[in-house]
C-alpha cells in the first residue's frame, strides 16, 4: 500500500487541508491519506482546542471520502508529539508498505529546525506541495540531514495545489467576529463548530 500520512493542528480542519490532501492522493497515486491530529505540540502555542474535538472535527469532514482516514495516535498519547516518533510508529505498524510524508513548502522549508529531521527522511518520502505565493522548497537545507539521493527523490514529489486562500487562523478569526466561514470549511465541520460555541463562535454562519 502506498499510504500519505497528513500531519497537523487541525484547528479547525478547513477546505484547504482536504484539497492538498486529494492533490497528493491523486498526483502521487496513493491508496490512502490518513489524517494525523497533533496531540501534545512541542512548541506551538496556537493549538487553541482539545484534541479530541479537533478529531471529531476532521472525522465528520473526511466521512464521505473513503480514501481518507484519521488517526487517534497523537492525539491519546501523553507524550509531546514528534513527527519522527509517529513516523517511527507507522513504519512499525505498516512494515511492508511506502509510507509518505505530506508537507506544504512552508512546512518543508521549516523541516532542518525540527527534531531528527534525518530520521524523519529515512522513515518516509516526502510529499511537498507547492502552494501558489509561498516560496518554492529549499531541498539544499536537508542535506546535512539525508543523502543526495534522497532529497533527489523529494524533489520528484513536488505538487502544485489550486490556489485557496484559508488557514485556520482566518477561519477562527472570522467565526469568533461573527462574519461566519461558509465555504471555507466544510458544512459538518462547520456545525460542530457552532454546535460547541467554538472559536467564540456567535450563531452567524
Amino acid at each position: 500500500m502506498r499510504l500519505g500520512i497528513y500531519g497537523g493542528s487541525f484547528d479547525p480542519l478547513h477546505c484547504g487541508h482536504l484539497l492538498l490532501a486529494e492533490c497528493a492522493r491523486v498526483e502521487m497515486n496513493l491508496d490512502r491519506v490518513e489524517f494525523v491530529p497533533l496531540g501534545v505540540p512541542p512548541h506551538r502555542k496556537n493549538v487553541k482546542t482539545d484534541g479530541e474535538l479537533r478529531y471529531q472535527m476532521v472525522l465528520r469532514a473526511i466521512k464521505p471520502y473513503p480514501e481518507f482516514t484519521v488517526s487517534r495516535a497523537e492525539i491519546d498519547s501523553p507524550e509531546v508529539s514528534y513527527t519522527a516518533d509517529t513516523l517511527a510508529r507507522y513504519r512499525q505498524e505498516y512494515p511492508d508498505d511506502e509510507l509518505f510524508f505530506i508537507v506544504s513548502s512552508e512546512t518543508f522549508n521549516d523541516m532542518p529546525n525540527w527534531r531528527r529531521p534525518g530520521e524523519i527522511c529515512g522513515l518516509a518520502s516526502l510529499i511537498i506541495a507547492q502552494r501558489a505565493g509561498y516560496p518554492p522548497p529549499n531541498f539544499d537545507a536537508l542535506l546535512p540531514f539525508t543523502t543526495a539521493d534522497r532529497v533527489d527523490e523529494f524533489r520528484r514529489n513536488v505538487i502544485e495545489t489550486p490556489l485557496f486562500e484559508a488557514s485556520s487562523t482566518m477561519v477562527r478569526q472570522r467565526i469568533a467576529e461573527g462574519r461566519g466561514a461558509r465555504f471555507l470549511v466544510p458544512d459538518p465541520v462547520l456545525d460542530f463548530i457552532y454546535e460547541k460555541g467554538l472559536y467564540s463562535a456567535s450563531n452567524k454562519r
